[in-house]
This record gives structure tokens, C-alpha cells and sequence, in this order.
């Protein structure tokens, strides 16, 4: 069992209990988890937690952060690695996310990472930010961005279970695990439920449940989610309900994408997060 000695290493934004957004260095992290820094909590204005650590059902499952199931050969997601013809087998491939550095404005975190591939080789160079913004209408805007670029002077290709061979399942990029949750609304404005919206490329997705995590912190919550710009928007959709809560914008859903030398890969998304469940249309006026 993983022994939790995570260091929060960055806080912003203000709630009825705390810090809107806490960054996690990851330290205790197993190395077949694939140790990287992570968001937990996320809270809403009135405190409800809306990001899972950990979970007893995928360890490798960390709050809300960007991670990819295979950069060339390297798994930065943790756990099985997928192999079309076997499933998910135990492999000696995981890499992790170095944080390098830190910084915060008033309403910003803004750290540098690197990623580590199975050998122990810098791959990566990230720039992640992560801002909580206030608005009125009784919410706040989380904005995601990250930046990568490859260490050296070729590609790195991104993969996914899904480009690998497995149907709908083409996770990786910006990942959130939800605690527990019931009574689970999952939509755009075209689809309805997990089925339904998994894979698809839609302008917004809202989630709205009873989120059941720590002690106190529990209460119903809704997040709209936007792709922050065009590239994004043509990823598609992840979503997670029956098996366990998560949802997330997957890079690489149904075949390898490059990080080219000299050509910024950026993905970036907004989130309108807000007590009590809400309608799209009524937090959409908090994003424009």
C-alpha cells in the first residue's frame, strides 16, 4: 500500500473551507502508478470536494491532471498497460512527471515538469497552468492549460488504450476522477448518459451529481466543461460513469498524435464549477 506523504506545494482561489485548488507534488505515488503532480482537492465555492486521490478501485487514478497512457512506449497514466490481443498486462514500462518548478500569481499556478520516460531519459518539457478565477452566478472558472515540447530534437508520440486497439477507450490528456458520486447527470446538448456522450465531440459537457468523498465535504455539485481552444475542441470526450466517476478531453482517442520539435502542443480546457446542480444554459453565462 502507497504510504501518503504528498506535499501540497501550491495553492489559489478562496472558498467557505479553503483553497479552491491545491497542487499535489505526487511524491508517494507507486512507480507503477506513474508518479506526477496532481489537483486535490478541487472545491467548490462552498467546499464540496470534487476530486478522488487514489481510489481503492485504481490507485493510479490522481484528482484532476494531465497524464497520457503511452508516450513512445512510456506509460505515464499508471497501472496496465494496454495490448491489443492481451488486454492489460503488467509491464516494467511507467515513467513519472518531474515538477521542476512552481510559481503562483493571485489567481494562477503555473508549474514546469518534465516528463521521464521508462528509462529514466528526460522526454518532455511541460508548462501547466491552472487558474481559479471568480465570476458571479454563484460559481468560479477553473482554466487549464498545458504546453508540450519534446526534450529533443524529434517527435514523441502520444498513444492511448483507444489508438492501441481498444473500442472507446481512448483516454489521456486532461483527466478528472471524481469521488463517489450518485444520482449522476452526464450530458451535451445532444447526448444524454455515459453511453451516449462517451466519444464525442460536443462545444460543452456538464456533469452534475451528489459527490460523496471526504467526510464534510460532501453535497451536490455541476461542472461545465469547454475545450479552451480550436485543437482542443476536436478532441473527443471521455466519460466514466457505471464503472467509476471520471471524465476528461482524450489527445489521442483513436490513433497516435505527434509532439513535434519547434510546434507547441497545447490543450487547454474551462470549467465552470458550481454548487447545487445547475443547468448549462445558466452556467454558460459565466464562461463568456
Amino acid at each position: 500500500m502507497t504510504v501518503d506523504h504528498d506535499s501540497a506545494v501550491a495553492t489559489v482561489g478562496h472558498g467557505r473551507t479553503g483553497a479552491l485548488l491545491t497542487l499535489q507534488d505526487g511524491a508517494s505515488t507507486a512507480p507503477s502508478s506513474s508518479p506526477r503532480p496532481f489537483l486535490h482537492p478541487v472545491r467548490t465555492l462552498a467546499g464540496v470536494e470534487l476530486t478522488a486521490r487514489r481510489p481503492a478501485d485504481h490507485d493510479w487514478h490522481l484528482g484532476l491532471g494531465f497524464a497520457v497512457a503511452d508516450v513512445d512506449g512510456t506509460n505515464t497514466w499508471g497501472g496496465g498497460t494496454y495490448v491489443h490481443g492481451r488486454g492489460y498486462v503488467d509491464a516494467d514500462d511507467h515513467g513519472r512527471q518531474r515538477l521542476d518548478d512552481v510559481t503562483t500569481s493571485a489567481d494562477t499556478i503555473t508549474a514546469s515538469v518534465t516528463w521521464v520516460d521508462r528509462d529514466g531519459d528526460d522526454q518532455l518539457r511541460e508548462v501547466r497552468t491552472m487558474g481559479a478565477r471568480p465570476t458571479s452566478g454563484a460559481c468560479w472558472v477553473l482554466d487549464l492549460r498545458t504546453t508540450l515540447e519534446p526534450v529533443q530534437d524529434r517527435p514523441v508520440e502520444l498513444g492511448s488504450p483507444g489508438s492501441n486497439g481498444r473500442h472507446r477507450a481512448g483516454y489521456g490528456g486532461w483527466t478528472w476522477r471524481f469521488p463517489p458520486c450518485s444520482d449522476v447527470a452526464v450530458d451535451t446538448a445532444e447526448h444524454h448518459g455515459e453511453d451516449a456522450v462517451l466519444g464525442t465531440r460536443a462545444p460543452w459537457v456538464r456533469w452534475a451529481a451528489d459527490f460523496a468523498g471526504t467526510p464534510g465535504a460532501a453535497g451536490p455539485a455541476t461542472l461545465l466543461v469547454l475545450p479552451g481552444d480550436d485543437v482542443t475542441a476536436a478532441d473527443p470526450w471521455f466519460v466514466r460513469v457505471a464503472d467509476y466517476p471520471g471524465l476528461g478531453s482524450a489527445v489521442a482517442w483513436d490513433h497516435r498524435v505527434a509532439v513535434e520539435p519547434g510546434v507547441p502542443f497545447v490543450r487547454s480546457l474551462r470549467v465552470a464549477v458550481a454548487d447545487g446542480r445547475r443547468s448549462a444554459a445558466d452556467l454558460l453565462r459565466n464562461l463568456t
